[in-house]
């Protein structure tokens, strides 16, 4: 006599749970991820900016550094602006002196971690700001391009703000659940400035313009 032998009946629902669990999951991965990535890239600009604008203004501060220190402008006998010159070896003394300073604070500074609430991630303004913290981790780069800028606008009649400001490139690397991202980001931070009252003759900016500090 044959004896038949059933195998053990396969358990559904517990295989169909996983399945459930794991197509959530890649659900859920696939509709964070864009908000992911914008909350990332603004916390970690964010805290570059910080750190950039911080280390420039406590150095301006500690030097006094004035816009007289920086920039020359000469007028005629009754008052007339002739040429605005720019002190080119205070100017590359001070951006000198100001990178070093920010590639130290970024060195002391290079590692951070900022917890992003979880229902921040899903773009939902009901849940922003809620939910258990996901932890982002934010590099800074030591390597680091400055140039100092200036710009001419109007300031009233017959009046002209001239304002220099320091352009800071920064490279940051981002990491959050189990995705980095790497970009740039350009910091400006406020130099000196000034209102000058009178007419400013168009090549007095043009010669200003061609001793721009870089």
């Amino acid at each position: 006599m044959r004896r038949h032998y059933r195998g053990r009946p396969v358990a559904w629902g517990p295989l169909v749970l996983v399945a459930a669990l794991l197509l959530g999951f890649l659900g859920l991965d696939i509709s964070i991820k864009p908000y992911m990535n914008t909350v990332a890239a603004y916390e970690a600009k964010n805290y570059a900016v910080q750190t950039v604008y911080a280390a420039v203004q406590n150095e301006l501060a500690a030097k006094s550094v004035s816009y007289e220190h920086l920039v020359n402008i000469t007028r005629s006998s009754d008052g007339a602006v002739q040429s605005i010159s720019s002190d080119v070896e205070a100017q590359n003394t001070l951006q000198t002196q100001l990178t070093q300073t920010v590639q130290k604070a970024i060195r002391s500074q290079s590692h951070t971690t900022v917890w992003i609430p979880a229902g921040t991630l899903t773009g939902s303004s009901l849940l922003h700001g809620r939910g258990p913290g996901l932890p982002l981790k934010i590099t800074l780069s030591g390597a680091v391009q400055t140039q100092l800028k200036s710009t001419f606008d109007s300031a009233g009649v017959n009046q002209t703000r001239h304002r220099l400001f320091l352009q800071v490139t920064v490279s940051l690397y981002t990491y959050m659940i189990g995705k980095d991202v790497s970009q740039q980001v350009a910091v400006e931070v406020p130099v000196a400035e000034t209102v000058i009252v009178g007419e400013v003759p168009s090549i007095a900016l043009s010669k200003y313009t061609g001793q721009t500090t870089s």
